[in-house]
């Protein structure tokens, strides 16, 4: 029984992505009916990278998310050894903020933000899009990371400052190599909601040539409303980096999701 509930999951998960695929690997100029007997090309995907301008798209995605992930995953790592570790005064309300800055929705957040930026002509910048983002992740990637190093025995950084470490290296070359599993899986997660981050790219952004693949693909969508291969197209260049981060980090993500369950 348990096989056949899995296999129908199985089933209802992956028959439209394989309707996804087919799509994209049949004629530009297809019908709208589902059809597995067509002759596959690639004809699709050339026409959609090349019509509907994603190199770059993903290029200003891939400037975006790897500074949101490099800068938030650094002072993540600082700020939940500080709050873990070092426990200065005011450390909890510190964590008690960055709890409530992740939970708010985006949605919340995009017109004070935007009022925030215009001023400075940031609005239809890359920072428009990295500065948010990067506060939003922060505030995660601190409260995340907090658990990891509270997780570690004491014993560990006791016995690098005895060794004659200071904080900087004990965090560093001592503590930080022990919650790595933790770091990759936020890392993981900051990529994926970065790079599938729609909402603030659209608000803050109106050039074309800073558009995200979001927002280049809804865009893409508009014009070619009825050429079903090319839209199929688009949408998987769109997710096939985010499905690759995944399938090369899926198993320090899980590592990473149980670190810190059991605190010493």
């Amino acid at each position: 029984m348990t096989f056949l509930v899995l296999g129908f999951a199985a089933i209802v998960t992956l028959y439209p992505l394989a309707v996804l695929v087919n799509t994209a690997l049949g004629p530009l100029h297809g019908s709208s009916g589902i059809s597995f007997s067509h002759p596959l090309s690639l004809e699709a995907f050339g026409y959609a990278w090349r019509e509907g301008n994603f190199s770059r798209y993903m290029l200003n995605t891939a400037i975006v998310t790897i500074a949101v992930v490099v800068v938030s995953a650094v002072f993540s790592i600082m700020a939940g050894y500080a709050i873990a570790v070092l426990r200065p005064p005011g450390s909890r309300l510190v964590l008690y903020v960055s709890i409530f800055g992740f939970m708010l929705p985006v949605e919340a957040l995009i017109i004070p933000w935007y009022y925030q930026l215009l001023p400075l002509n940031l609005v239809n910048t890359y920072w428009a899009m990295i500065l948010p983002q990067i506060a939003q992740s922060i505030a995660f990637g601190t409260f995340w990371l907090q658990i990891a190093f509270r997780a570690l025995p004491a014993s560990l950084s006791e016995s690098a400052t005895v060794d004659g470490a200071s904080r900087w290296t004990s965090l560093w070359r001592v503590l930080t190599p022990n919650v790595a599993p933790a770091i990759r899986t936020m890392v993981a997660l900051v990529f994926l909601w970065t790079w599938n981050s729609f909402m603030l790219p659209l608000v803050m952004v109106s050039n074309q040539s800073l558009f995200v693949v979001t927002v280049g693909l809804s865009n893409f969508q508009g014009s070619h409303f009825n050429n079903y291969s090319a839209l199929a197209a688009g949408s998987i260049l769109a997710a096939l980096p985010v499905v690759v981060v995944y399938l090369f980090s899926q198993r320090s993500f899980i590592s990473g999701m149980l670190a810190g369950s059991v605190v010493e």
